[in-house]
């Protein structure tokens, strides 16, 4: 049998993030400030925020360019050509917040990766990663159903040596969509694309350029329906000149009202090599929770 990682460290993940998804259910939004305004402007420029966008629902793997606020924890079992099989608890997901009229940050909680392959196996801590997204241009349902953001991200070498790129990365990206219908029917198209680059040692780790797009629809009041392909191509490192296309089916559930402003997503999806020779994965299983508040 091959080893397995530890149950204290891996089975902590989704405690530690089910600990926080409640803590965060049952913040109380109406406990007051200091001088009991500061929570209610907050509020108030939250809904501003959230109000001068579409109402879509998360994506499984390409990153919303909505600016969303909430917890999210992600799930995959990766399959990949040589027979190996990897499980990743977290995905670098975690938590948004929304600072500003027109700008978010993101915490991520870092991922415990699990690798076996031939009757061995190892685990371990990815880099934590953060972003910034900025939107540049949005509108409502009522107001036109577009938008038009960009996002920096900042993967930080702190994780276990075999699943670390022992560099800082920085992933710069845009990402925008466009949709027709109504808050509760209706269909988007999202597309989004980006390069992650190393602050050293290219020739070693590479910069992948990957352009996604999606196709989103609200066909009942809680079920969304959708289709994503992600192409990626590698430049330098080990998959130098290396292409791969990604396409992935899911169905996403949400938002189930919980309270107020909290409400709970799920979503679940199948993700496959598709059209090229060169594949990362032969085929993947994912799964999500996000709780919104």
């Amino acid at each position: 049998m091959p080893p397995r990682s530890p149950p204290s460290i891996k089975s902590s993940i989704p405690a530690i993030s089910l600990s926080i998804l409640i803590s965060a259910a049952h913040a109380d939004p109406s406990i007051p400030a200091c001088d009991g305004s500061v929570l209610s402007d907050r509020q108030d420029n939250f809904s501003k925020t959230r109000d001068a966008q579409p109402h879509w629902e998360s994506l499984l793997a390409m990153a919303s360019p909505r600016l969303t606020q909430g917890f999210r924890y992600n799930y995959a079992r990766q399959y990949s050509a040589d027979g190996s099989v990897l499980e990743n608890y977290g995905m670098g997901k975690g938590l948004d917040l929304i600072v500003g009229r027109n700008f978010a940050i993101q915490a991520g909680v870092p991922a415990y990766i699990e690798k076996r392959n031939n009757g061995s196996g190892s685990g371990g801590w990815a880099d934590e990663a953060l972003l910034g997204r900025y939107r540049f241009a949005s509108a409502s349902e009522e107001n036109g159903n577009y938008i038009f953001s960009g996002s920096l991200g900042v993967s930080i070498p702190t994780g276990t040596s075999r699943f670390s790129a022992h560099r800082t990365v920085f992933t710069p990206a845009l990402a925008g969509g466009k949709g027709w219908g109504t808050k509760f029917r209706g269909f988007s198209i999202q597309s989004s694309i980006s390069a992650s680059v190393p602050d050293g040692n290219l020739a070693g780790i590479g910069m992948p350029v990957s352009g996604s797009a999606a196709f989103q629809a609200h066909s009942f009041r809680y079920v969304w329906p959708e289709v994503e392909a992600a192409y990626t191509h590698w430049h330098k490192g080990a998959y130098d000149g290396k292409n791969q296309l990604v396409l992935t089916y899911g169905l996403v559930f949400g938002r189930f009202e919980i309270e107020g402003r909290k409400k709970l997503t799920l979503g679940i999806g199948y993700r496959e090599q598709a059209g090229t020779r060169f594949g990362t994965l032969v085929r993947e299983w994912i799964s999500m929770i996000k709780l919104s508040f």
